[in-house]
């Protein structure tokens, strides 16, 4: 009876040490899917905003969307969080298009960009997140 005992304590043991390595990989995964997408939406700005205002001046309104990118950002940060439980899915989405919808009226209505500028705010970010990922996006679009 002590060894049924003892080889089922190494067996759950044995199965704790492998979720908990399973989660570390994800998380590490995670973290460099992050990274990367900040580094890409560094770029994108320097390209797509700070360029253009250098050269046109800096009440242009067509530049990238600064404030679009950065919100994608932080909503794509928590969607990390979100992704944990399947039912919080589709209600967060439409938590991020409404948040996302509202901030880029907000920022035409103030006359700090135009359709453009929010449009190519939202395809910079939309890569930033997309490129890291492609392999996975690769497998579930299929054209």
């Amino acid at each position: 009876m002590k060894q049924i005992i003892k080889e089922e304590i190494i067996k759950i043991e044995e199965n704790g040490k492998k979720k908990e390595n399973k989660m570390r990989f994800h998380t590490k995964q995670q973290i460099i899917w992050i990274m990367w997408t900040t580094v890409i939406m560094g770029i994108g700005l320097i390209l797509f905003k700070y360029i253009p205002m250098q050269i046109y001046g800096e009440n242009i309104l067509f530049d990238a969307s600064s404030h679009m990118i950065w919100t994608v950002w932080g909503l794509y940060v928590v969607w990390f969080f979100i992704d944990q439980k399947k039912s919080w899915r589709i209600p967060y989405f439409a938590l991020c298009t409404v948040i996302l919808i509202i901030m880029g009226i907000q920022r035409i209505v103030a006359g700090e960009h135009n359709e453009v500028g929010i449009m190519l705010g939202l395809l910079i970010a939309g890569l930033a997140i997309a490129i890291p990922r492609w392999k996975e996006f690769k497998e579930e679009i299929k054209f």
